[in-house]
C-alpha cells in the first residue's frame, strides 16, 4: 500500500531524530546508518529513499533541528514582558534545554564535534550559522528597546550575548558538566544581562 505524504514525513523525522542520538553517541565515522534505521524502527532502505547517504544525513539533521530549535527559542521575544527581562529569559532558557533537553545537548555536540569530521559538509553548518546569525540580528533588534538603559554602546552587548550562546554550546559539547544547574540558570542570565543593562534584580 502506497504510503502517504503525512506518514513520509513522520517517517524522515525519525530517521533525523535516531540519527541524531547516533552521530552523538558514536560521532562520524563509527554512526552506523544500519543502527540509526533501527533507531527509527525502519529499515536501512527507508534511509536512502530519504537521503543520499550519511552526509546527506547528516546536513539533515542540523538543518532541521538547528531550525526547530530557533524557533522555539525564540517565541520568548514575543512574549509581554520588558525586553530585559525577555532577553534574561531567553538565555535563561538556553541554557536549561542545553542542561536539561538531552537532543538539545546532543544538537551541541553534532554540532562541535560530528560535523567537523564529516567530509565536504556545507548547508547543515551553514543553517547553524544561519541561524546563529539569526538568533544575532533578533537581539540586535531587541537591545535598543533597551536603551538608555544600556551599560555599554550596542555592539558590545550584541558581542557578548552571541559569545554567550556559542560558550554555553560549546560548554555543553565538551564540557557538560560545567554547565550550571537547571535552578541556577536564570540567575546566571540574568548575571549578564545585568551587566549590560541596567536592570532591577530579580
Amino acid at each position: 500500500m502506497r504510503r502517504t505524504a503525512a506518514e513520509a514525513a513522520e517517517t524522515r523525522k525519525a530517521i533525523i531524530s535516531s540519527a541524531l542520538h547516533r552521530f552523538a553517541q558514536d560521532g562520524w565515522e563509527a554512526c552506523s546508518l544500519v543502527e540509526v534505521a533501527r533507531g527509527a524502527d525502519v529499515t536501512r532502505g527507508a534511509i536512502y529513499h530519504h537521503f543520499t547517504g550519511k552526509r546527506d544525513l547528516l546536513d539533515a539533521v542540523l538543518s532541521e533541528h538547528w531550525r526547530r530549535q530557533g524557533e522555539a527559542l525564540f517565541a520568548v521575544l514575543d512574549a509581554s514582558a520588558p525586553p530585559e527581562k525577555r532577553l534574561t529569559m531567553l538565555l535563561a532558557d538556553y541554557l536549561r534545554r542545553l542542561s536539561e533537553d538531552t537532543a538539545f545537548r546532543e544538537l551541541a555536540v553534532v554540532t562541535v564535534v560530528v560535523a567537523p569530521q564529516a567530509p565536504a559538509l556545507k548547508s547543515g553548518l551553514e543553517q547553524k550559522t544561519a541561524v546563529l546569525a539569526q538568533w544575532s540580528e533578533r537581539v540586535a533588534r531587541l537591545l535598543p528597546e533597551c536603551e538608555p538603559q544600556l551599560r555599554a554602546p550596542l555592539d558590545v552587548a550584541r558581542f557578548s550575548i552571541t559569545a554567550f550562546l556559542h560558550g554555553a554550546t560549546l560548554t555543553a559539547a565538551l564540557t557538560p558538566g560545567d554547565l550550571p544547574e537547571p535552578k541556577c540558570c536564570w540567575a546566571t542570565a540574568h548575571a549578564l544581562v545585568a551587566g549590560l543593562i541596567a536592570v532591577e534584580t530579580a
